[in-house]
């Protein structure tokens, strides 16, 4: 696994010195955000001339190649070189990860530079399955055994693709990242404009349930500490902003049964609807948990945040109550 610490030189010398050391060909193989380092490192091996084509290409498995997180709805923005890889790559994505609705969007920066991309979806688990610390669910464990044989023929099906040795031209991308925690103020229409789901009790709600008060939408998960941190001040929120407010929070990927027993320990004091295939999530172009968006009474996103915040803070409160006392 190639680590984030490494820069694109250093990898193209681990490439060198491992077809050196053992004669056969090499693939990369990283997750989650080091898969920058491992394409850096392919490009870096192109540009100092190797004299074969030993270099298969790369395994990413969950990778994260944006600029940054965005701020909670702002478009995603990957880094110069996704465009600019030329070798093959093949990605093993989680059906219940961050980027799975984002798929079309890496899948065609990858193939800008010329890249043959491959797509193995892995059923039932969430990013960092085969990396986890403590007590993996029976269904991470199995994907985890999986991952060794899902690497060898990741390698016979990049040897089997054309592998350029020239590097694929450097794009020139002029670009203004966003970024910060706290309130982060906007003003737009939402980017759909309606969803429906189902609580955990299995009771249908929509957004447009809440038209003419400011609403507070809260995406989260249960494995998340920080979304499950700010859920007291939640409660004290709602309680302290009274009717003309309210909160949706929206599950992410997770089932209905868990969040029940999840409710029995931590009091959770508004409705929590269930994003099972985490579309709705993707649709608000969330990339991190927790992500929350302020409406005002017209329904235009006012403020949006993608970290954990104390929402009972005074000037949060101040905040809302300005947008509840608009006209609707």
């Amino acid at each position: 696994m190639i680590s984030v610490s490494l820069d694109g030189v250093s990898v193209a010398a681990l490439l060198r010195a491992a077809h050196a050391q053992t004669g056969k060909d090499v693939m990369l193989v990283a997750s989650g955000r080091p898969a920058i380092t491992a394409l850096r490192g392919l490009r870096q091996w192109q540009e100092d001339g190797p004299e074969s084509g030993y270099v298969l290409g790369a395994a990413l498995a969950f990778p994260n190649l944006m600029v940054d997180t965005p701020v909670a709805g702002a478009p995603a923005e990957f880094v110069d070189v996704v465009r600019a890889t030329s070798l093959p790559v093949f990605l093993l994505q989680p059906t219940q990860g961050v980027y799975r609705w984002h798929l079309d969007e890496i899948l065609a920066d990858l193939r800008r530079g010329g890249s043959a991309v491959f797509v193995q979806m892995v059923p039932g688990v969430r990013d960092f399955y085969c990396l986890r610390r403590s007590e993996p669910e029976p269904e991470e464990a199995a994907a985890a055994a999986r991952l060794p044989v899902q690497l060898l023929q990741a390698g016979r099906l990049l040897a089997s693709v054309p592998r350029p040795l020239a590097a694929a031209p450097m794009p020139e991308i002029a670009r203004e990242v966003e970024a910060g925690r706290g309130l982060v103020e906007r003003d737009h229409p939402p980017p759909v404009d309606d969803f429906t789901l189902t609580d955990h009790l299995g009771d249908e709600q929509s957004l447009s349930d809440y038209e003419g008060q400011v609403v507070l939408l809260n995406f989260w998960a249960s494995w998340c500490p920080p979304c499950v941190h700010e859920i007291p001040s939640m409660n004290r929120m709602a309680e302290t902003l009274g009717d003309s407010f309210a909160i949706v929070s929206v599950n992410y990927q997770e089932s209905a049964e868990h969040i029940t027993a999840f409710m029995g320990e931590v009091q959770v004091d508004f409705p929590v609807l269930m994003d099972f295939d985490g579309r709705v999530a993707a649709d608000w172009r969330v990339f991190a948990f927790p992500s929350s968006f302020i409406l005002g009474r017209d329904g235009r996103v006012r403020y949006s945040v993608n970290s954990a915040i104390e929402w009972d803070d005074p000037d949060v409160i101040a905040t809302v109550r300005a947008l509840m006392a608009e006209p609707e």
